[in-house]
């Protein structure tokens, strides 16, 4: 059964940012909390579990690296996650008055769109958003469980056959010995399994705050398209034609060119505070993907190369969804420049002639959210997949 949230009859308001605010507020990062003192503990203790997770797995692959490369492997996968979800979260606490402004100005622009073209529009985009997002945390949650279910199972198959137990947590880290024995050994299991899931809410946040605002541009974007062929095309709400007077074609479309412009100031302000994140991912994800993929090969035909099934598909999707919202912010600004060009403002006064003009030539510098060296869109996704396949075809042939 679908649940509600999934739904295209789930209500508007709730849809916006679902899946991010839901991973934040468990957290204890949304930035439109109260940030108050059991706030703050339970944010520094959850960021602290995942500050040691990453040392302790980054400890144990290096560790391992010249002893056994399977056991590092097994390590250094994770991690790479991992280190990611430690910056994506320090970044998101770091702006987080910048995201607040920014939640609160897309939320106040996307309410304002109302009429019944556009809240059919924005339903879709809001409804894919949350879908593709919740598809991360699915993977994610499933990625993280199947760790520790590995675990788990190993420990049963040893005892079933008369063997000792290997004290071993859900990802390969290394610990002082007391914390690897009875009775403090299932505390510290736990502990490394909310690690697990600390990992994904926070990369599932950073992902679906990308994803999501870029999908609600596309749709601030999409209504200025309609708004621009009602006031040239000339079409209202019932599908009749009526005449405007002058003034009201340019107070009309003053209104567009203030609102295109207050979508390129957003725009810029999500570049500046994702930079640091956008970036980070881009770079690090073909090592990600490529390090889940060999260890795919390495674990093929046991039960743990599920574990590498669901990693793989987990950070797959997490770089698709950064260059579908990349591409969608691009294509959106492109087809205004399309609409602008193909109404009929050729048959208007010289002065909204300027002004659409002016909106033509300002559609042609797209949106685009920008960060060095790259920018999110599916060319860059397919870059990136075959630079993954000469990382995966190297460290084979050296394996």
């Amino acid at each position: 059964m679908v649940p509600n949230f999934l739904k295209n009859s789930y209500p508007l308001n709730k849809q916006y940012l679902l899946i991010p605010r839901f991973a934040l507020r468990i957290l204890g990062f949304y930035p439109e909390s109260e940030w108050n003192v059991w706030l703050k503990s339970w944010a520094f203790f959850n960021i602290s579990i995942l500050a040691y997770g990453c040392y302790a797995e980054l400890y144990y692959g290096i560790y391992y690296l010249p002893i056994d490369i399977v056991m590092s492997l097994d390590a250094l996968c994770p991690v790479a996650s991992s280190i990611m979800s430690f910056i994506k979260i320090f970044f998101i606490w770091w702006y987080r008055e910048q995201y607040k402004q920014l939640i609160e100005e897309v939320r106040r622009l996307t309410e304002d769109q109302n009429t019944l073209r556009k809240e059919k529009m924005k339903r879709w985009y809001f409804t894919i958003a949350t879908r593709l997002t919740a598809l991360v945390l699915f993977f994610g949650l499933c990625c993280s469980t199947s760790y520790s279910i590995r675990a788990i199972l190993t420990n049963t198959l040893l005892y079933l056959n008369g063997k000792d137990i290997v004290y071993e947590t859900p990802f390969k880290m290394m610990f002082p010995e007391p914390l690897l024995a009875m009775p403090i050994y299932p505390i510290t299991f736990l502990l490394v399994h909310w690690h697990g899931y600390i990992t994904v809410l926070s990369f599932v946040a950073g992902d679906g705050l990308f994803l999501g605002f870029c999908f609600y541009f596309s749709t601030l974007l999409k209504a200025l398209q309609q708004d621009l062929t009602e006031v040239l095309g000339v079409i209202d709400e019932t599908k009749k034609y009526r005449k405007l007077t002058e003034s009201e074609k340019v107070m009309s479309l003053s209104k567009i060119i203030r609102r295109h412009n207050e979508i390129a100031d957003l725009t810029m302000k999500l570049s500046s505070i994702m930079v640091e994140i956008t970036l980070c991912h881009f770079i690090t994800s073909s090592v990600i993907i490529g390090t889940s993929v060999i260890d795919l090969l390495l674990f093929a035909g046991g039960y743990g190369s599920i574990v590498y099934i669901v990693y793989t598909c987990a950070v797959l999707s997490e770089i698709f969804l950064y260059c579908l919202g990349g591409t969608a912010v691009i294509e959106s600004s492109q087809e205004l420049a399309v609409k602008a060009y193909t109404s009929n403002w050729y048959g208007q006064s010289v002065r909204i002639q300027k002004m659409v003009l002016l909106i033509i030539v300002r559609s042609q510098r797209h949106f685009v959210v920008k960060v060095p060296f790259f920018t999110p869109s599916l060319p860059a996704l397919t870059a990136i997949l075959r630079f993954t396949g000469s990382v995966i075809a190297l460290v084979k042939s050296m394996i």
